[in-house]
């Protein structure tokens, strides 16, 4: 039987690598969400900024295929530049749909992924989160992209200990590519699929990616 697996944030550039690897593996059945309109197949049209179309999309998408296995948030807003000056020349705009985005959608889509799923007992669903190491230490200049991340980041430890029959992952990376020092996303995608298709012993864990090598805490 197919896993049937949800990504946001499937038109960047690293979404949809993701979208061709989840495409490709026939034990899949990718739901890929996008901003952007389209007709391809396997590919949704949906407006994070709106709670109820995400409901909405869950409802349809359990009727249509069924209950969803893994959601993998990868949706994100970021700038390669960040605010030069926040108290001077800050985005307002931008800080609002970068928490959006990055945080308040991807804590609705968790909240209703998990609630569609009819055996509450069940050890097999899976939240993976893309999210960036500097979401626990910070960084310069990008205060709404790493606070934005943050919360997400303490949103899926506090639901893993209050939801011990979910299995919470939060992939903790750095910039991504095949230069010197970045994360391979070759090797970020071979271990989200070990997660779509192994048993995990424990709830929760955060996976650090650095250069070829992956470290592995598991804190609650």
């Amino acid at each position: 039987m197919k896993k049937i697996v949800i990504l946001t944030g499937s038109n960047g550039s690293f979404g949809r690598f993701l979208s061709e690897k989840l495409i490709n593996n026939e034990n899949i059945l990718p739901i890929l969400i996008t901003s952007k309109k389209t007709k391809k197949k396997n590919y949704f049209q949906l407006d994070l900024k709106k709670k109820d179309s995400i409901k909405n999309f869950f409802s349809f998408i359990k009727k249509k295929y069924g209950e969803p296995d893994i959601l993998i948030n990868n949706a994100a807003v970021n700038t390669k530049r960040g605010f030069s000056d926040f108290l001077k020349n800050s985005n307002d705009k931008r800080i609002l749909d970068t928490y959006f985005v990055n945080s308040i959608s991807s804590i609705f889509f968790i909240k209703f992924f998990l609630n569609f799923v009819s055996n509450k007992k069940t050890k097999e669903k899976k939240v993976i989160n893309m999210l960036t190491r500097h979401a626990i230490w910070g960084n310069k200049r990008h205060v709404d992209y790493y606070s934005s991340k943050s919360a997400l980041y303490n949103a899926t430890r506090t639901l893993a200990r209050d939801y011990k029959n979910f299995i919470f992952v939060n992939l903790m990376l750095g910039p991504i590519g095949y230069k010197k020092n970045n994360c391979s996303p070759n090797i970020i995608w071979n271990e989200i699929n070990k997660l779509i298709f192994t048993k995990q012993q424990s709830n929760y864990k955060e996976i650090y990616f650095e250069n070829f090598f992956i470290f592995i805490k598991r804190l609650i």
